[in-house]
């Protein structure tokens, strides 16, 4: 049996694997569900109920605006004709679209539900990255694989390689199945309109690069569980980086009032990926009580360069570890 097929079918029969990817599914099932359960299809009738709630609102504003126009005419004197403060309520103000219940527009809301997809599975996948690797080296296993295939680079590489064709069969599959179950939400509860071949392009490639962000995700949990030999140390330097990497940082670079701060916040990093592009804001450039902040364009290129440099350097990392250190220490 070749070591890529055993590779898959380790990562298989790993418990903490299975049950990340099924509370995974859970969650996916969960929104889905409270997306079907709230959200209205609009039919003629449902449009029809909307503009009758939009005309009784105008007519009701209608009556007390008469009400207080006709008191102010007979009481110039009265403190609320004084102030003035009532206005002619327009009719363009009572549209029928503010009384319409909530309905799911594939083309306005699909791409926010793969952005939901991808930042689920990416964090999912760090956990199964470092657990994969991680729980190798804490039972021994993998001692007892390199006595048995003693090439530690090439053991190693498998390895990663094994994960991320799992991970990312199991990204397009659930991409897919996501995607269908969009679809049928919009089908039933809502809208396809609009949705020409650029729009699934530009949804393909959200979910593309969707794809990438978790299998660096699951790369990064895998080359820190690698270095330190336990999924202790990847999960240790998660929790650093979100307690003390951002909350931290955010005080830190407010203090020292840098520049762009939010441009070195990893949210920010993520959105401009997912979304091609972020606007951050430089708060203490303003100089004046009018002055408004300049704006600085994070794109998903320049995001993505960083995250992939960071992915890089720590399988760098991992591997030359891995090359130099004793296997029994």
């Amino acid at each position: 049996m070749s070591l890529m097929r055993a590779e898959r079918r380790r990562f298989m029969k790993r418990r903490m694997i299975v049950w990340t990817l099924v509370i995974f599914v859970g969650l996916l099932a969960t929104i889905g569900t409270i997306v079907f359960f709230t959200t209205q299809k609009v039919t003629p009738e449902v449009r029809a109920a909307a503009q009758a709630q939009a005309d009784k609102f105008y007519n009701e504003q209608m009556q007390m605006y008469q009400q207080m126009r006709t008191r102010c005419e007979q009481s110039p004197s009265d403190e609320m004709c004084q102030r003035g403060a009532f206005e002619e309520p327009q009719r363009e103000w009572f549209q029928a679209e503010q009384f319409m219940p909530a309905t799911f527009n594939f083309r306005e809301d699909a791409d926010e539900f793969a952005v939901t997809w991808a930042i689920l599975l990416a964090m999912f996948s760090f956990i199964i990255g470092a657990s994969f690797v991680g729980a190798e080296w804490r039972s021994g296993a993998m001692m007892n694989l390199l006595t048995w295939r003693p090439k530690r680079m090439q053991v190693l590489g498998i390895k990663l390689l094994a994960l991320l064709s799992a991970v990312g069969t199991f990204a397009v599959v659930t991409f897919g199945l996501w995607t269908a179950a969009m679809v049928g939400i919009a089908s039933t509860h809502g809208t396809m309109d609009r949705m020409t071949n650029g729009a699934w392009q530009s949804y393909g490639l959200t979910g593309l690069r969707g794809l990438g962000m978790i299998l660096a995700f699951a790369a990064l949990g895998f080359g820190l569980a690698s270095i330190g030999r336990h999924i202790g140390l990847a999960l240790g330097v998660a929790l650093g980086v979100i307690i003390l990497g951002q909350f931290g940082l955010v005080l830190v670079l407010f203090m020292a009032r840098v520049h762009y701060p939010e441009m070195y916040l990893i949210p920010n990093h993520i959105q401009a990926w997912m979304e091609k592009r972020v606007e951050i804001h430089d708060p203490f450039a303003i100089t004046g009580p009018m002055d408004e902040a300049p704006v600085r364009i994070l794109s998903f290129g320049e995001s993505g360069s960083i995250g992939l440099g960071v992915v890089a350097f720590v399988l760098a990392v991992a591997f030359y570890t891995m090359h130099k250190r004793d296997i029994a220490s």
